[in-house]
C-alpha cells in the first residue's frame, strides 16, 4: 500500500491502494446538525476538500445510482444502518471547489471561477433535456457552458443550478463549497481585494441566502474555508448559518489526525518510528479535547521512511505571514521573541478576520495567524470589549517558518553572503568582524526596529536573537535560561562538542560615553553569576563570552574567552 500525497478525491482514495484514516462518521454528525448551512475553517491540507469529496460520494443521488459499488462498504458509516438507509444516494448534490483560484489579478481570478462554473455546469448538462427548462433558462445554461455568460449570470450560476434540480429531482439540493476564501486572500494579496469580495459575495449570497419557506432552493449547505471572512457581508443575512472553527469543539477529530490514528498508520504500515519526536514536529494544533498532528506533514513523513522536515510550511508561500510580521510594530516582535522561547502569550483574537484590518489592528494578526495554522489557541476568555486568546507555536516545524523569516528580517536587499559572513563571524569568535557586521545592521534596521536611546532591552534582546537564528543548524539557542545565579539572555550551546559555546549578556546605557563600562558590567556579570555552569551539562570546555552594550543605533562590547573548568574551580 501506499501513501496518498495530494489525493483530495475520496473514490480514488478508497478504491487505491492506499492508507487513510476513517473520517467517515463526519457525514453523520454533519447530516445530522440543525444548522441549514454550515461553514467549517480549517488551516490548508487539514482535508477538508477530501472530505467534501467523501459527502459527495456518499450523498449524491446521481453518483449512487451511477456506480455498481458502495464505496463505503466496511467504513465506520456503514455500521450506521439506519442512517444509510435514510440518506446514503439520497440527495442531487452541487459541489464546487474554489481551491484552485489563485490568480494575480481580479480579471484573472473570474476567468478562472468562469471556467469553474462551465465544468460545474457540465456535469448537470443533463438538465438540459426535455422541457424541464424554459427557452430562455436553457440560452443561459448554454451560455455558461460555452463561457459567453454575463457577470450577473456567473454570479446566480449556483443559486439557479440549484433551483434546476429541485425542479428534476422533486427535492432540494445540498450545496457543497470548498475553500471558499481562496480567491479572496489572492484578492488580497494582490491588491484586488474589493473586486473579489464583490464577486464572491455575489456567488455565494445568492447561493446561500436563506429564503421564505416555499421559496428554498437548498436542503443544507457545508462551506470550508480558512477563516470567516468577516465585515464584507459575504453571510449577511444567514439566519441559518453555523460556523465551526479552530475555536470550537464540534467536528475536532474531523480535520487532522487524532493519536490514535497516527499509531494505527504507523503499524499498517509497519514502520517502527517513535512517536516522541512525531509529536515534537507535527502536534499541536488543540481543537476542543482532541490534540492534532498535522496530516500533510504525517503522510509525508511516513511515507519517506520517518524523516523529519519541514513539509507544511513549504506547501504554499508564507509572504503573506513574512509581510504582516516584517512590518509589526516592535512591541509585536517582542512578543514573537517569547512565542520563540516556547512560551505562551495571551492576545485578543476575532472571530471573524476582516483582511484590510491586518496591518492597523492587532486582534486581525493574530487570528489569522491562529486560523491558517501558524498559532494554536489553549485556551480563551471574553472580557468587556474583546475576546482574548492563550497563544503558542504549534509545532518545530512551523517554528521553523518564523525562523526563517526572522532572519529574512535582517537580510539587506537579500544580500545574503552579507549575512552569513556575520553569523560566521560569531560562530568563528571573529569579536571584531562581529561587532562591526552588528553595526551595520543596527544602522540600517529602522525600516522594523525603532531603537533610539529610551529602547528597552528586551527589544535589542529579540533584535539579537532574530539575527542569530542562522545558527540554529550548529546550536541549540536558548534565550532567558537559568543557569548557574540568574537567568542568562541569550546562550549558544554547540550540537558537536567540539566547538566552543557562546553566551551574549545585554545592557542599555543612557549615554554613549558610558557604552564600555556597560558593556564591561554585562560581561562580569556572565562570570560572577556563573552562567557558564550550564555548558558542563553538554561537555563544553571552553565558551566565547560577550556582554553587549547599547545605547540607541550606537554599540560597544566586551568579551573574554573562557575555559568553563577553570571559572568553575
Amino acid at each position: 500500500m501506499e501513501f496518498p500525497i495530494g489525493i483530495s478525491d475520496f473514490e480514488e482514495l478508497v478504491t487505491g491502494n492506499f492508507y487513510f484514516a476513517d473520517k467517515t462518521l463526519l457525514i453523520k454528525e454533519i447530516m445530522e446538525d440543525g444548522a441549514k448551512v454550515i461553514l467549517i475553517t480549517r488551516p490548508r491540507r487539514f482535508g477538508k476538500t477530501l472530505n467534501l469529496s467523501m459527502l459527495y460520494y456518499f450523498l449524491s443521488e446521481t453518483y449512487y445510482n451511477k456506480v455498481n459499488q458502495n464505496l463505503f462498504e466496511g467504513l465506520n458509516i456503514s455500521k450506521e444502518t439506519e442512517f444509510c438507509k435514510k440518506h446514503q444516494g439520497q440527495y442531487p448534490v452541487i459541489f464546487i471547489s474554489f481551491k484552485d483560484i489563485k490568480e494575480a489579478t481580479h480579471t484573472k481570478a473570474y476567468a478562472g471561477i468562469v471556467e469553474l462554473i462551465r465544468k460545474l455546469y457540465e456535469t448537470h448538462s443533463y438538465l438540459l433535456e426535455g422541457d424541464l427548462l424554459s427557452k430562455n433558462e436553457k440560452k443561459i445554461f448554454n451560455a455558461l457552458t460555452s463561457k459567453s455568460g454575463m457577470e450577473s449570470d456567473v454570479q446566480s450560476s449556483i443559486s439557479q443550478l440549484s433551483t434546476y434540480m429541485t425542479k428534476k429531482f422533486k427535492k432540494l439540493p445540498i450545496i457543497l463549497i470548498d475553500e471558499y476564501d481562496t480567491p479572496i486572500q489572492e484578492g488580497y494579496l494582490n491588491n484586488d481585494y474589493q473586486e473579489i469580495i464583490k464577486l464572491m459575495r455575489g456567488i455565494l449570497g445568492q447561493a446561500l441566502k436563506d429564503n421564505k419557506p416555499n421559496e428554498r432552493i437548498l436542503e443544507k449547505a457545508i462551506i470550508t474555508g480558512i477563516t470567516r471572512i468577516g465585515q464584507e457581508s459575504i453571510f449577511s443575512g444567514l439566519n441559518n448559518l453555523e460556523v465551526y472553527s479552530v475555536l470550537e469543539k464540534k467536528y475536532g477529530q474531523y480535520f487532522g489526525f487524532t493519536e490514535e490514528e497516527v499509531l494505527k498508520l504507523i503499524d499498517d504500515s509497519e514502520q517502527t518510528l517513535p512517536l516522541a519526536p512525531i509529536k515534537e514536529w507535527y502536534n499541536g494544533y488543540q481543537i476542543g479535547k482532541y490534540v492534532l498532528y498535522n496530516p500533510w506533514s504525517i503522510i509525508k513523513c511516513l511515507k519517506n521512511n520517518g524523516t523529519f522536515e519541514w513539509y507544511w510550511v513549504n506547501t504554499s508561500s508564507n509572504d503573506l505571514i513574512a509581510q504582516l510580521l516584517t512590518d509589526a510594530s516592535s512591541t509585536t516582535k517582542l512578543q514573537f521573541e517569547q512565542l520563540l522561547q516556547g512560551e505562551v502569550i495571551e492576545r485578543p483574537i476575532s472571530k471573524n478576520l476582516i483582511f484590510p484590518n491586518l496591518k492597523t489592528q492587532e486582534a486581525a494578526l493574530w487570528s489569522l495567524l491562529l486560523y491558517t495554522g501558524y498559532l494554536k489557541v489553549l485556551s480563551t476568555r471574553i472580557t468587556e470589549f474583546q475576546m482574548l486568546a492563550e497563544l503558542a507555536i504549534p509545532n518545530k516545524e512551523v517554528g521553523f517558518v518564523y525562523n526563517e523569516i526572522i532572519a529574512g528580517w535582517f537580510s539587506i536587499e537579500n544580500n545574503l553572503d552579507v549575512y552569513k559572513n556575520f553569523i560566521g563571524s560569531l560562530m568563528n569568535g571573529n569579536v571584531d568582524e562581529f561587532k562591526k557586521q552588528l553595526s551595520s545592521y543596527i544602522m540600517q534596521s529602522g525600516s522594523f526596529f525603532d531603537f533610539d536611546k529610551t529602547t528597552p532591552e528586551k527589544i535589542f534582546h529579540i533584535f539579537i536573537l532574530g539575527l542569530v537564528v542562522g545558527l540554529k543548524k550548529e546550536y541549540i539557542i536558548q534565550s532567558n535560561r537559568e543557569s548557574g545565579l540568574g537567568r542568562l539572555d541569550i546562550i549558544f550551546i554547540p550540537k558537536n562538542n567540539k566547538r566552543q559555546g557562546m553566551l551574549i549578556e545585554f545592557k542599555t546605557s543612557a549615554t554613549i560615553e558610558l557604552l564600555l563600562e556597560k558593556a564591561q558590567e554585562a560581561l562580569d556579570q556572565i562570570k560572577d553569576r556563573k552562567y557558564i555552569e550550564i555548558f558542563k551539562q553538554h561537555n563544553i570546555s571552553s565558551v566565547l563570552a560577550i556582554g553587549l552594550a547599547f545605547c540607541g543605533k550606537q554599540l560597544e562590547l566586551a568579551y573574554e574567552n573562557i575555559s568553563v573548568y577553570e571559572l568553575g574551580n
